[in-house]
């Protein structure tokens, strides 16, 4: 069983230890989920990896600070909080506003210590927990230079070195249980979609549709949303990346809902669009254009394939099609417990794509000013190819 340390952050006291209760998970989560293990088998695989990079990079310990990370490593779901990892001992460190919710919400991990602290950088030193550690590696992609100059003072004598990436790529490939949750954020999702067809009105605004997509996230199991929704109608759909307005909805609009929803954690990122009323030809060709794009890219995710050369099989079927200069975004990326992970699928870099990984693929044209039109699916990568998570229809729906 973990161990627990706690210590008031203005004393220097010796911290006291009692037992971390082992908890079911949570009875607000789907039944169907309940029966799944706790503890996943892959996590051992992810921290003997951790491990054995610390060995590559000549490090005596790597500590881990990303939030999402520590929920893979930990199943740690509130907002603080921290992972010591050396060759022989795991300590979480979080503070006493989780005090409570660390006895149900923690993996039992083996030979890991939990601390309770507000002060975790001075805890470390306080607590002569890196007596054994001269070289710290720490995740100098997701701490800024500023903090981690502070922190470096901090900690000295010990060398707190940077280890960009490094621990992330461990947690592309999803494990069964976590599967299973992404698997149900999709199918709430794709039921929320069915519903903001009934549910759209014309003459309601963007925000408006976009409160009613999440309470009804909400009242089909959802616990929140990986990113904020983006809803847009008519010519506000040509900016792939905008912010739902008071822009009512008028008959001849199009509609595109990009949004997610979340269970334990996992989420999902699909995109969908509509017509109100009617739909022009060009927009049914491009919807088309788009379909057979993200097909062409999806028939040939393997595992091990560089995400650019992916990128490339849509980007390549769009610009033949004579619409290349309206793809100007990539083609894709990782989730999970963040709604964009590694690997990222795009023209820009070479990322490759490992077997177990869930992707967002999500092509789109759009004209500046006059509409737009993304589809975005989710994909887990198998030995054999991908399973389809959700699926997009194959043309484009007009709603009455």
């Amino acid at each position: 069983m973990a161990k627990k340390t706690t210590k008031k952050a203005e004393t220097k006291k010796k911290a006291s230890t009692k037992k971390v209760k082992k908890e079911a998970i949570d009875n607000s989560i789907d039944p169907k989920l309940l029966n799944l293990s706790k503890y996943p088998d892959l996590n051992d695989k992810r921290l003997a990896q951790i491990r054995f990079m610390i060995e590559d990079q000549k490090l005596d310990a790597m500590i881990v600070t990303y939030m999402p990370t520590v929920k893979y490593l930990t199943n740690f779901s509130g907002s603080n909080g921290a992972l010591l990892v050396t060759p022989e001992e795991l300590h979480f460190f979080t503070d006493d506003r989780y005090e409570e919710s660390v006895k149900n919400d923690l993996y039992e991990l083996p030979n890991m210590k939990v601390h309770i602290t507000r002060y975790l950088w001075q805890y470390l030193v306080d607590a002569q927990l890196m007596t054994e550690i001269k070289n710290l590696g720490f995740e100098s992609d997701r701490i800024p230079y500023s903090e981690a100059v502070d922190i470096r003072n901090v900690v000295r004598p010990v060398k707190f070195k940077p280890a960009p990436k490094e621990v992330e790529p461990f947690t592309m490939p999803k494990a069964d249980m976590e599967l299973e949750y992404i698997k149900a954020a999709c199918e709430i999702a794709e039921k929320v979609y069915e519903k903001m067809k009934k549910k759209v009105k014309v003459g309601m605004t963007e925000i408006e549709l976009q409160s009613e997509l999440i309470y009804e996230s909400r009242k089909l199991g959802s616990e929140g949303e990986p990113f904020n929704p983006i809803v847009l109608a008519g010519e506000r759909t040509s900016m792939p990346h905008g912010r739902p307005s008071h822009r009512k909805i008028k008959k001849g609009d199009l509609i595109l809902l990009d949004f997610g929803t979340k269970i334990n954690g996992f989420g999902c990122d699909i995109t969908r669009v509509f017509a109100i009323g009617k739909a022009t030809k060009e927009q049914q060709k491009v919807y088309k254009i788009l379909h057979e794009a993200k097909t062409k890219a999806v028939d040939n995710i393997r595992p091990g394939i560089n995400g650019k050369i992916l990128d490339e099989y849509a980007r390549k079927y769009i610009a033949d099609a004579g619409y290349g200069d309206n793809f100007k975004h990539s083609l894709g990326h990782g989730i999970g417990v963040a709604a964009h992970e590694m690997p990222i699928i795009t023209f820009r870099k070479e990322e490759n794509v490992p077997v177990g990984v869930v992707l967002a693929i999500e092509p789109g044209i759009y004209f500046e000013g006059d509409w737009g039109i993304r589809l975005e699916d989710n994909y887990h990568v198998t030995f054999d190819g991908v399973t389809n998570f959700t699926s997009a229809p194959e043309k484009l729906e007009v709603v009455k």
